[in-house]
């Protein structure tokens, strides 16, 4: 089970921690944060790319597949109804075009991704 703490001390700076890291979030200054760290969206973003290498790693670690490296960019390109987020993923090493493809499948199936498509509920404790 994951667990996060939080705390808003002054202004938007939030910090965070969960086991033993420590992090905080802030909103930029033209929007009158201190921009002393990522904003929110921006950790979600991270959440979300680091799920995604880290499942395709895995996956191609299981496989003995020769994946030296990814790379992912996201970006949030609409709010509304429905959050649009655009990826841009390359993958480094010897792999054929099967196997570029199986792991960018691959990457939309981690567990944060389930998590987002999903509707997610929360309990007051």
């Amino acid at each position: 089970m994951a667990k996060l703490q939080a705390s808003l001390k002054s202004g938007y700076i939030v910090t965070n921690s969960s086991r033993d890291h420590l992090w905080i979030a802030d909103e930029p200054e033209d929007l009158g944060g201190s921009d002393k760290g990522p904003t929110p969206s921006e950790l979600l973003l991270s959440s979300l790319a680091s799920c995604k290498l880290i499942t395709v790693q895995m996956y191609a670690k299981r496989k003995a597949w020769n994946l030296e490296g990814v790379d992912i960019e996201l970006s949030i390109l609409e709010k509304g109804e429905k959050t649009l987020i655009e990826k841009a993923i390359s993958f480094k090493g010897d792999l054929d075009d099967k196997q570029r493809e199986r792991l960018l499948d691959i990457s939309g199936r981690c567990p944060v991704v389930k998590m987002l498509a999903n509707s997610i509920e929360f309990k007051l404790v």
